[in-house]
């Protein structure tokens, strides 16, 4: 069996007993790594802290057999090295996080290595870490994710006809945007403000938008089979301070 020891994020982490924990880490060289902590949760000096918890930074050595095999590596170090504090001092901030978290864990597999994507997760956790207006640095993250895993949707011409000019409607089903002309023929497309498809084809740099961010969290939420948990608790106070209501186009 082989040892992997890495930088990790902590996407998720279960009790398994009293005494254990099951652990989802993002690591640096080797992707989303699946670990059992045995007896982290009482935890001593020399190895672990009194259990790991979301969205920690540290240091992991897990003993696995380093490939998709579907079963639990090891825990047998973990070290925290990076504590974002301010991703607590605001609800927002943290269910911000607590979504990055999510998403990751789903879009991506087990020990395929994504180590620009690794590095963007920590960037953007450090943004959130300090934001008033966590909207940003969450569009940044989803198209960095989308792009890692090879679903970052077409948004600067049309996946019907090619078209770059007069591109109004989205569609998640068929990848990318739809121009005005092609747009009544597909079953399934979503209306797009000119300014959130400027934000989209990264236009406007530094500009936050509920709509980019409610546009590509329903794309992922299409490849995830469900709704991020998070996804409502983001998107609706951004809406009541914007006077937007619901239904309306992103």
């Amino acid at each position: 069996m082989s040892i992997l020891q890495d930088s990790a994020i902590v996407l998720r982490e279960y009790a398994y007993s009293e005494t254990s924990q099951i652990i989802v880490f993002f690591t640096m060289t080797a992707g989303k790594v699946r670990a059992l902590g045995k007896g982290i949760r009482r935890g001593t000096k020399k190895r672990f802290a009194s259990g790991v918890d979301l969205l920690d930074i540290g240091k992991v050595t897990v003993q696995g057999r380093g490939e998709r095999s579907g079963g639990l590596a090891t825990l047998t170090e973990w070290k925290q090295t990076r504590c974002l504090s301010g991703l607590r001092e605001s609800l927002h901030r943290l269910h911000g996080a607590q979504y990055v978290a999510e998403v990751t864990a789903h879009l991506t597999e087990e020990w395929d290595p994504h180590p620009g994507l690794y590095q963007q997760l920590e960037a953007s956790l450090a943004l959130l870490a300090e934001s008033e207006e966590p909207l940003l640095a969450l569009v940044v993250y989803q198209r960095a994710l989308l792009r890692s895993v090879g679903s970052l949707p077409v948004f600067d011409q049309c996946v019907g006809c090619d078209r770059t000019t007069e591109l109004t409607h989205f569609s998640t089903l068929d990848g990318g945007m739809i121009c005005s002309n092609c747009a009544p023929r597909h079953r399934e497309t979503k209306p797009v403000r000119p300014e959130t498809l400027a934000i989209l084809c990264d236009r406007a740099k530094g500009t936050a938008s509920e709509g980019a961010f409610a546009l590509l969290n329903h794309h992922i939420a299409h490849l995830m089979g469900k709704m991020p948990a998070l996804a409502p608790q983001l998107i609706a106070p951004a809406r009541l301070a914007t006077g937007e209501q619901r239904g309306q186009e992103s």
